[in-house]
């Protein structure tokens, strides 16, 4: 209920915003995601913790989406809110365990990382020309991870929640970005999870009024 309270205060102010002078945006995007654990780290890990184990086969390349409303309260500067899919990974764990509860009570967190949730960003647009402009974001994201351990024997859902930074750049190109309409964005953004870095490739529409 915490996060649906702070949500719901930010709608709020992004409404009462309304009454001055700005511009609406709501839009979405489709990418890829990816991070930068590898198996070998993975393994330092499991190593370090006594566990007599190997990660093999990460697949954590994936499909990516995001829909968001945004605000721009100058003719530069604008706040966005907006929901984050950063997609499933998977990732299969070898070895010889004397008993598997063991391995869910310490190594349980070593896993290619990826979440879902809630991202507040400051836009800033700079102008190229009248059609095109680049754009940087600072953010903070607020996400949930599930996943699932699983043996020939047993499983276990574990959920994780957190907030980090994420930071973003990209270009926004339409014939009519300041009189309203359909804009294209080519976004790069990073988000941190639980200290991995995720990398997001996208494309996007939005629509301004």
């Amino acid at each position: 209920m915490k996060n649906v309270h702070i949500t719901g205060f930010i709608i709020l102010l992004l409404i009462n915003s309304s009454a001055t002078a700005g511009q609406w945006m709501v839009g979405g995007s489709l990418g890829m995601a990816w991070g930068n654990a590898s198996s070998s780290e993975l393994n330092n890990e499991l190593l370090n913790r006594g566990i007599n184990a190997t990660i093999n086969n990460i697949d954590s390349n994936r499909i990516m989406a995001q829909i968001f409303v945004g605000y721009e309260y100058l003719p530069r500067w604008g706040v966005e809110l907006g929901y984050v899919d950063l997609g499933d990974v998977s990732a299969s764990i070898n070895g010889t365990i004397t008993g598997i509860n063991d391995y869910f009570s310490t190594g349980q967190d070593v896993y290619p990382q990826t979440a879902t949730g809630w991202q507040l960003s400051s836009v800033y647009r700079y102008p190229v020309s009248g059609s095109l402009q680049l754009t940087g974001r600072v953010g903070v994201f607020n996400w949930t991870t599930d996943y699932t351990l699983e043996s020939n024997t047993v499983s276990q859902d574990v959920n994780e929640e957190g907030t980090d930074i994420s930071l973003g750049l990209g270009l926004e190109t339409a014939n009519w970005i300041k009189q309203g309409g359909i804009v294209t964005q080519f976004n790069w953004d990073r988000f941190s999870i639980n200290g991995e870095s995720i990398n997001v490739l996208a494309v996007g529409i939005s629509y301004r009024f």
